[in-house]
């Protein structure tokens, strides 16, 4: 056994703790100290670091050789260090001083490496970070905008509010209500109804032998000429067909509109055209379409 140093990225929290411990485990090495960015470990003879290196990469971790890349990483960590800092101790220190004693260097150096190779001061890393933070604890909804403040060390609600807006471009009113919206269930049928309409869904679909038309438009879609971006089905007891579907539509021109459907048993080769196009648009990664929400609602009706 001989021990070495491993130096790993992307590393954010305690999970990734635990799963870079498990999968140094399960290649047969003995880990002696572990933190978030760093662990020291005992291998056996047999075990290479590129076996490690790999392992770590099927779960998204990185292990780093380069000495500025090291570096790099430390700094990154030292600033998610700082702001648990700031949750957590009513001590004021400076993130400059901070990070030269928890990372061992000048932070004139620090701050010059991290702006060449990253594109950014520190100082506008650590703002980001910080904002990450503040929308984080909004979406918990758990604190009013003034405890965040004093939670996260600023010094006014105001402050806060004007750096919001000028990292994310939203006040922290209009963040609220995204949240709001990206989290919104419909009760029923007419109330989802109502609110797609309100979000600019104004076209109304129609489901033609093998296509998609909008006789607002006088004009007829293929179904891959389409974009779904919103996806809801009720269940209901007082419908035999047993669900309505409401699809969320936009045409490439940006023209938004509802397609609903509550005959399911009709035409099945067009709706599984549309399921088929609805999964497509929940995988982020494809043909630039928006990513479709889904929401199952048993409404009053259902037992």
């Amino acid at each position: 056994m001989k021990t070495i140093n491993l130096n790993i990225k992307n590393m954010v929290c305690p999970r990734c703790i635990l799963v870079i411990q498990n999968e140094l485990q399960d290649l047969g090495a003995t880990v002696s100290t572990i933190q978030l960015g760093r662990a020291t470990v005992q291998i056996p003879t047999t075990l290479t670091r590129a076996t490690i290196a790999a392992r770590l990469n099927t779960y998204g971790f990185e292990l780093l050789e380069d000495k500025e890349e090291i570096l790099l990483e430390q700094i990154k960590l030292g600033i998610q260090h700082y702001i648990e800092l700031l949750e957590n101790s009513t001590k004021e220190t400076m993130l400059s001083d901070f990070l030269a004693h928890e990372v061992g260097k000048n932070y004139n150096f620090l701050s010059k490496l991290f702006s060449k190779s990253e594109g950014l001061t520190i100082e506008a890393y650590y703002i980001n970070k910080r904002i990450d933070r503040v929308k984080e604890l909004l979406q918990y909804d758990e604190l009013n905008l003034s405890e965040i403040a004093i939670k996260l060390g600023y010094s006014s609600v105001h402050y806060l509010s004007s750096q919001f807006k000028r990292v994310t471009g939203l006040s922290v009113s209009d963040y609220k209500e995204v949240i709001r919206d990206e989290n919104r269930y419909y009760r029923n049928l007419p109330e989802a109804l109502d609110g797609l309409r309100e979000k600019g869904y104004t076209y109304n679909f129609n489901r033609k032998d093998d296509c998609i038309e909008c006789k607002d438009l006088c004009a007829s879609f293929q179904i891959d000429d389409l974009n779904i971006s919103e996806f809801y089905r009720f269940d209901e007891e007082e419908d035999p067909t047993g669900k309505s579907v409401i699809y969320g539509i936009e045409t490439k021109d940006g023209l938004k509109g509802l397609l609903i459907d509550n005959s399911h048993l009709q035409n099945k080769d067009l709706l599984k055209k549309l399921s088929d196009k609805l999964n497509e648009a929940s995988d982020t990664g494809k043909g630039g379409l928006h990513q479709a929400k889904h929401h199952t609602i048993k409404t009053k009706f259902q037992k």
